[in-house]
């Protein structure tokens, strides 16, 4: 049986490498068998699922919000191209009511608008032409601009995910060096326990989490990792780390002291050696993309561009919708008969006007408010649901990869690798 201070983050392994791990058992080996140990110190710990394959049964841990089992990413691609897109709601820009509520009342501005225009005897004099460069003449414009926010806003979800990959793929890369050179167990399950603490924390740092308790936001974040995680830190370790803000930065400089003093000691190559540099560089990639991540995230696009863009866009729907209430006052009058029917000959045009009115002036400047929407969501890649970067599932990969990968260094044919003589 284990102690209690057994590494937390190893995950459950598939029963082929479990039986693999079992053969090792009649080879003399001074190190204790990892399949033997429990993988995690407290059954209550195990993972969840999450996603489009979450348990029905099982429960966010407290302190985490829901949003960090959804994954934006898990998606049919294949369906986006079929006439079932229309049916996708949740995840979409259609299930944020602020649109809705703001074409409501571009709604009853039009309805506004046509009902004053009806009251008007000389509403018909006005030139259609003339109303519909009124609510047209912005969305040229405003198109453009809406498109070179998206693909800002895609260059910098993208590169979020990229840096944020590169700190895990630091984690695994350390743990393939070890491997390789044959590193005591002691040593490269703490140099893998700080890579994934650092993620963890960089992770619960990103993420808003619960608003309803209001404890600041380091005591909040260290509250959540002892609760998925915790056995993960050391009460000294944790001492020391709550005094800095970025600890998940501050970590890596554990790491490299550690890779010095045990470069020092022999146990892996000389500081002049090429490795010992792949190994620092390791480091260095870990910090930078942790760094990167954060400047991402917290250098937003600039206010005065966000927000003219977003007056823009609201100033094209409310010329719109008084482009389109005129029609429609215009369209009513000649309908209901108003000046002694002088235009009732002239009432198919004013319906089809009307009708290609309603897709210019209120289709058009609501997929522009869900265009809005979009960009916005996407620029902030740890910020909202419906475009979050799915960092606990990569997290969870994490851990599940360095478990698999001790486990398979651990079962071979050959003797393992030993640099310190």
């Amino acid at each position: 049986v284990p102690s209690k201070g057994a590494p937390a983050y190893y995950s459950s392994l598939n029963a082929a490498i479990a039986d693999m791990a079992a053969l090792k058992s009649t080879t003399p080996e001074s190190s204790p068998d990892l399949e033997k140990q429990a993988l995690l110190a407290d059954k209550s710990q195990q993972p969840q699922t999450f996603g489009a394959i979450e348990n029905p049964g099982k429960k966010t841990p407290i302190g985490l919000h829901h949003h960090d089992e959804w994954d934006s990413t898990a998606y049919d691609i294949s369906l986006m191209t079929s006439w079932q897109a229309f049916r996708m709601v949740q995840g979409s820009a259609w299930d944020n009511m602020y649109i809705w509520k703001t074409m409501f009342w571009a709604v009853v501005l039009s309805f506004s608008v046509a009902f004053a225009t009806y009251q008007w005897r000389g509403a018909l004099l006005i030139k259609e032409e003339k109303i519909e460069k009124l609510g047209t003449f912005l969305n040229v414009f405003v198109g453009m601009l809406l498109g070179f926010f998206l693909a800002s806003s895609m260059t910098r979800w993208h590169g979020c995910v990229k840096a944020f990959m590169e700190l895990l793929d630091a984690v695994r890369s350390m743990h393939m060096q070890m491997t390789a050179l044959g590193v005591d167990r002691h040593r490269t399950v703490t140099l893998s326990r700080y890579g994934i603490l650092s993620a963890w924390l960089l992770h619960l740092s990103l993420n808003p989490g619960n608003k309803g308790k209001q404890l600041p936001k380091l005591e909040k974040m260290w509250s959540w990792l002892e609760q998925i995680r915790p056995h993960l830190v050391q009460p000294e370790e944790k001492e020391l780390l709550l005094r800095h803000k970025e600890c998940y930065a501050l970590i890596w400089t554990w790491v490299a002291s550690l890779i010095g003093r045990m470069s020092q000691n022999g146990e892996i190559p000389p500081m002049a050696s090429p490795t010992y540099g792949r190994i620092i560089n390791i480091v260095e990639m870990a910090y930078g993309s942790i760094r990167d991540v954060r400047t991402m995230n917290l250098v937003k696009a600039p206010f005065v561009y966000v927000h003219t863009l977003s007056i823009l866009v609201l100033v094209n729907t409310i010329l719109n919708a008084i482009s389109f209430g005129i029609v429609l006052g215009m369209t009513l009058e000649v309908a209901t008969g108003k000046n002694d029917g002088k235009h009732s000959k002239d009432l198919s045009k004013f319906v089809i006007s009307l009708l290609m009115e309603f897709f210019i002036s209120m289709v058009v400047p609501f997929l522009y408010l869900a265009l809005l929407d979009v960009c916005v969501c996407i620029s902030q890649p740890f910020t909202f649901e419906d475009s979050k970067i799915p960092s606990l599932q990569f997290i969870r990969s994490l851990e599940q990869d360095i478990a698999n990968a001790t486990v398979m260094g651990d079962n071979t044919e050959w003797l393992k690798p030993r640099f310190k003589k």
